[in-house]
């Protein structure tokens, strides 16, 4: 069996993103393979912890990526401030593996801004590395890229806990265990009233802890008082937003002054979404289909707007229902130039957590490597893009950790699902349910 076999196996799926299963990516060719361990989002210590733990894993899965692509080099971006895990990882470098310093700036974790400042070149309108010549992979997917070679099946996941929590860490937690229960393993909250929130606070969502488990990209795991300024942010419905907009938004053009996409070259501009809405008019065909570029940063509204508008959370919108009446970007052969002033409007990281008001809860934590015993778990079979993975074990049944429970849909796209803890099946029911 070859790498990308043995990675679509093991159910190896995109560690920083969506999820997109890593055997697909691998089919591709490309001349450089980069290592993003640039983990931008505030309050995440995940990929920062896989480097000082497992950088060996890390170098060996990039040879195995640029092996299977047929990349030239391999480059492993890592922020300069990081510097215990650049010593950990120039240890394995070769003659075509290499680091690349990046700065302290959000967001420098986004693909197609890594590809630009490791490269120098731009990934096109609605396109993706690969349409450059590049492949980008997260650095805990590249660890587990590099146990996929050694029959080891992805059955946990590097999170970090932190924000209201007893005792704040990062920990290889089982996937499929409850939310609830990871933070009661860390000591439960240290205030009474709390929102739970997921992945970080650019990007992330606001979770119910008794519904949401551990999945293959869950990466952060934080607790914010209930009245926190990000937690109301978050919850204020879309309809309040527009009317607010409609009655403040003064078309500043911050949001697209400081917006990665259009620093990046590309032709959208946040401020003119705002325009339409504010205005109460049907939106130009350009200024509707631009809002594909939207790679939903959150640059605009929880940094760039002074009154924290969302022109994010419209775009949003207009992908969904664009996207369901089937309609596509119109990609355009042409030439990208990175705006003059791109390199002064970085989102500096220690401003951005003062913006935020989670400055407090940016402490780097303990990183605990081995992975917990729980008692149950709920394995969902979608964690990742394409269609749901299709169970292939029956409830009663006793499984081991790394059995395969679900598998890819025939001639569909998807990842496999393994067990994370060994037990007997209680539930197959879109979800599959193990009690040890």
């Amino acid at each position: 069996m070859n790498a990308v076999e043995l990675v679509k196996k093991a159910g190896v799926v995109g560690a920083g993103g969506a999820g997109f299963p890593t055997h697909v990516k691998l089919a591709a060719k490309a001349d450089t393979v980069l290592a993003n361990g640039a983990e931008c989002e505030p309050l995440l210590f995940s990929d920062q912890s896989v480097m000082l733990g497992r950088a060996a894993e890390i170098v060996d899965g990039l040879k195995t990526v640029m092996k299977a692509v047929g990349a030239e080099r391999g480059i492993i971006c890592v922020k300069e401030k990081n510097k215990e895990a650049v010593k950990a990882l120039e240890k394995h470098l070769t003659k075509n593996i290499s680091l690349f310093g990046l700065g302290n700036f959000y967001p420098a974790g986004d693909e197609q801004i890594m590809v630009y400042e490791a490269t120098g070149r731009i990934v096109p309108e609605a396109g993706i590395p690969l349409n450059v010549g590049v492949v980008v992979q997260n650095v805990a997917t590249l660890a587990n890229i590099a146990r996929a070679q050694n029959g080891e099946a992805v059955t946990s996941r590097i999170v970090t806990i932190g924000g209201e929590v007893k005792n704040p860490g990062v920990h290889a937690v089982p996937v499929g265990t409850p939310v609830a229960d990871a933070i009661a393993r860390c000591g439960g909250p240290l205030i009474e009233n709390c929102k739970l929130l997921l992945n970080g606070p650019m990007m992330g969502r606001l979770g119910d802890p008794q519904k949401d488990v551990v999945t293959k990209t869950t990466s952060g795991i934080f607790l914010l008082p209930a009245q926190h300024p990000l937690v109301m942010r978050l919850s204020r419905p879309l309809p309040v937003d527009i009317r607010i907009s409609r009655g403040a938004c003064e078309q500043c053009r911050y949001c697209t002054d400081f917006c990665p996409r259009y620093l990046q070259g590309h032709a959208l501009q946040p401020h003119k979404i705002m325009r339409v809405i504010n205005e109460q008019r049907e939106p130009e065909a350009e200024t509707v289909t631009n809002s594909f570029l939207c790679c939903e940063c959150g640059v605009c509204d929880l940094f760039a707007c002074p009154i924290m508008l969302s022109p994010r959370r419209i775009f949003r919108e207009f992908k969904k229902s664009l996207g369901a009446r089937g309609v596509r970007f119109p990609q355009q052969k042409k030439e990208y130039a990175a705006d003059i002033h791109r390199d002064y409007r970085r989102v500096p990281k220690d401003k951005l957590l003062r913006r935020l008001d989670v400055a407090r809860y940016e402490m780097e934590p303990v990183f605990h490597d081995a992975p917990w015993e729980v008692d149950a778990v709920n394995i969902p079979m979608q964690m990742h893009l394409g269609a749901p993975a299709t169970p292939v074990v029956k409830t009663g049944e006793k499984v081991k950790r790394g059995q395969l429970i679900a598998e890819i849909p025939a001639g569909k796209m998807g990842a496999n699902v393994h067990a994370s803890i060994g037990g007997t099946v209680t539930a197959v029911n879109g979800l599959i349910r193990i009690e040890r």
